[in-house]
């Protein structure tokens, strides 16, 4: 039996990819402990998707895991496999694979709705057809002079979202350009769409300091420093909800806002988000042709367009 592994060849497990394509008992080794021992026919395709990589990676935070192989003909393998547990008696080899919890499609969406909803708002939606799915049109809100950061930062999220590594659910990108980026995906059987829209949002703060002003003041005027400052601090402070009250109260707000100010809470996905009423969606479609040549057939949103499967 092996007394000393210095010799056999050996990657870090962070660079399992560069393994050699042989055929190969391997040894999972950390702090000189053989932690695992397999056999594998193809050595890189093997540890592409290893059922024990979870665990090893959980090791591999506190100390570095290795990964060293002996090559060795493929009707050798069993029974050398089969020696060298008996021999090192690894303590993964004498434990059951931790199931894997995958979290649902449908929460991981709620999850996104809840990150991304003091910015999104419901188009609509598009029944479903011979060619495509159900398809729900969600926008996110960003003026010009913020589109490239409102861009970036909801692209972290969402691919925070999707690199959760035990979940099937991912966005996907679909177009990115200067002038924002469009996403999708699929839930319950439901086509997602996130597109963005350029008009003046309630969380964007510049916008609303004239509404508090307006209500303060009566007008956007000159402000002392000091009220103008404490206004400020106001208007950050406030909630989602209690921008879009004031906003709604307000005359100026109800010119920067249109959409927001004129739109109903809905649940989506188990989230209550703003959408449009279908006067806002008809309106809208009337003044942007592209929209109606692309969602033809979209509708206003009055009930939750993804299912909640229960089981």
């Amino acid at each position: 039996m092996l007394q000393e592994f210095g010799t056999l060849p050996n990657l870090k497990l962070s660079e399992r990819q560069r393994l050699p394509e042989c055929s190969a008992i391997y040894f999972a080794i950390a702090r000189d402990q053989v932690l695992y021992v397999g056999l594998a026919t193809n050595l890189r395709s093997r540890w592409q998707n290893h059922h024990r990589l979870p665990q090893l990676e959980a090791v591999n935070k506190r100390c570095e895991v290795k990964l060293f192989w002996l090559g060795c003909a493929q009707n050798q393998l069993n029974d050398l496999e089969r020696q060298y547990i008996e021999y090192y008696c690894p303590t993964l080899n004498q434990t059951k694979v931790p199931e894997r919890q995958i979290v649902p499609s449908f929460q991981m969406l709620t999850l996104s709705l809840k990150k991304l909803n003091e910015r999104v708002l419901g188009f609509g939606v598009c029944p479903a057809s011979d060619k495509h799915l159900k398809t729900l049109i969600l926008g996110y809100l960003a003026d010009y002079r913020e589109i490239r950061l409102a861009t970036t930062t909801l692209r972290k999220t969402l691919q925070a979202i999707t690199r959760k590594p035990n979940s099937l659910f991912r966005w996907t990108e679909v177009v990115r350009r200067r002038d924002g980026a469009h996403w999708w995906t699929r839930c319950n059987g439901i086509e997602i769409r996130l597109i963005p829209w350029f008009e003046e949002r309630i969380m964007h703060n510049p916008s609303m300091y004239e509404v508090m002003a307006e209500k303060r003041f009566g007008a956007w005027t000159s402000i002392p420093m000091p009220e103008y400052e404490a206004m400020r601090q106001e208007v950050r402070a406030m909630s989602f909800t209690e921008r879009l009250e004031l906003a709604r109260s307000s005359g100026i707000g109800q010119k920067l806002f249109p959409l927001e100010c004129g739109a109903q809470f809905f649940t989506v996905s188990g989230v209550e988000i703003l959408c449009l009423t279908d006067h806002q969606l008809q309106t809208l479609l009337s003044k942007h042709s592209h929209l109606q040549e692309q969602y033809p057939t979209v509708c206003a949103i009055d009930s939750d367009p993804v299912p909640m499967l229960g089981f």
